[in-house]
């Protein structure tokens, strides 16, 4: 735990660049997290919580296959996946990003972030579709 600690005050003294992507990610992380918190209707019972060109089989034969797929129906609690997603990207990913800064430098630390932020962008449009926001 010293090690990370250490290392963030490496990034904040020597990299600032860095540390606004790690930023970043945090704000992208806890606005998912936010968001889906926010938007969560507890008293509805079923809500979409998934797109998939397979979705669900009206009929359970093969020739209703023709009209499968769209949006998955679940229960509201599955909506919190997206908000668990997005505190594990904020909080857990720059500490990770921390250990692979201190381990194999900044290019590839670098790297991890900018593929958590664009998994968190994803994730994000991901939630306003099944919301119908988008």
């Amino acid at each position: 735990m010293k090690e990370i600690g250490n290392g963030f005050k490496k990034i904040f003294r020597n990299d600032k660049d860095f540390l606004v992507l790690m930023i970043v990610l945090f704000l992208f992380g806890m606005a998912l997290s936010i968001h889906s918190f926010l938007n969560l209707k507890v008293v509805n019972s079923s809500m979409y919580i998934g797109y998939s060109d397979i979705g669900e089989f009206s009929g359970g034969e093969f020739l209703s296959l023709w009209n499968s797929g769209g949006y998955r129906t679940g229960g509201w609690a599955d909506i919190l996946f997206f908000a668990v997603f997005g505190m594990i990207l904020a909080v857990f990913h720059n500490f990770f990003a921390v250990q692979v800064y201190n381990r194999k430098g900044k290019g590839f630390a670098q790297i991890f972030v900018i593929i958590s932020i664009m998994v968190a962008m994803i994730a994000f449009i991901f939630l306003l579709r099944l919301l119908g926001k988008i």
